[in-house]
Parts: structure tokens; sequence; C-alpha cells
């Protein structure tokens, strides 16, 4: 009996972190993407040729494989960040997590896994985590969601 790896896809991969995590503990990545060139070039070195340069706003979910059971996705958190003493709704980088709800609707994978920052908990007072969870319940996914020690 052979056991077949589950398949991962990547959205905001940037330079692997995350989906070298997956690869770490026997996930098989099949495609990923970022749109910024020195970290697209950087996985590439470091982990595989799977990567796509390119934004993902423009980036067609027919353009994407099918088939994959996880998808990944760090979505931009500078306007979620405590660091960023801007932060604020207005940022549109708020709102690329949508990408992944198009990309998660269009491809049905079994699970997703989202990641950000803590600051994204507080942002006006939790109803932006609020809104971001309700989104993802509303193309049929049971989220739940955890602060985590990463250091």
């Amino acid at each position: 009996m052979t056991n077949k790896k589950h398949t991962v896809a990547g959205l905001f991969s940037g330079c692997g972190g995350l989906d070298l995590g997956f690869i770490n503990a026997g996930f098989d990545v099949v495609w990923a993407n970022d749109f910024f060139k020195e970290a697209v070039e950087t996985y590439k070195k470091n982990i595989s040729n799977h990567i796509v340069l390119g934004d993902i706003t423009k980036i067609s979910s027919s353009e994407i494989p099918n088939g994959f059971d996880i998808l990944l996705g760090g979505f931009p958190c500078q306007g979620f960040s405590i660091a960023n003493i801007k932060r604020s709704m207005k940022d549109e980088r708020n709102f690329l997590y949508k990408e992944m709800l198009r990309v998660i609707k269009d491809k049905q994978p079994k699970y997703f896994v989202a990641e950000n920052v803590k600051g994204l908990l507080s942002m006006q007072k939790g109803q932006v985590i609020e809104m971001i969870v309700n989104d993802f319940q509303e193309i049929g996914y049971d989220v739940d969601y955890r602060l985590l020690k990463a250091s």
C-alpha cells in the first residue's frame, strides 16, 4: 500500500517559509505564487521551480493546477501589523485575502491555511478578523483560528 502525499498550492509564498514547513512535514507543494521577484528567485534556488512570478490579482484560476488538497496563503500583513503606525483599512493589501477566497471557491481544496500577524486580531476591535472568517465560512468552509507563537 502506498501513502499518497497530500498536495499543496501556495499564494503569497514569498521566499517559501510556509511552503517549506509543509514540505518538511511530508507534503508535496505543486504550485506557488508571489509577485516579488527577489523572493521568487530565492524560492526557486532553495525549494523548486514550481513558483510563478506574478500578481495574483492578474492570474486566473484556470492558470492554477486542479486537484491540490490544501491552499496556503500568507496574505500581506503590512496593513494589519501593529508595527505599522499608519495601519488602516484603507490599505488595499488588507483585502488581498479575497484572492485566496477566489481561488478556494474555484478550486475547492479540502483545506486551507491562512497565516498573518497578531495585529489582525485587534484591527478595528476584532471586526476585521470576524469579517475574514465570515467570508471563508460563506464559501462553505469551517474556520478555526489561533494565535501561535512562531519564534
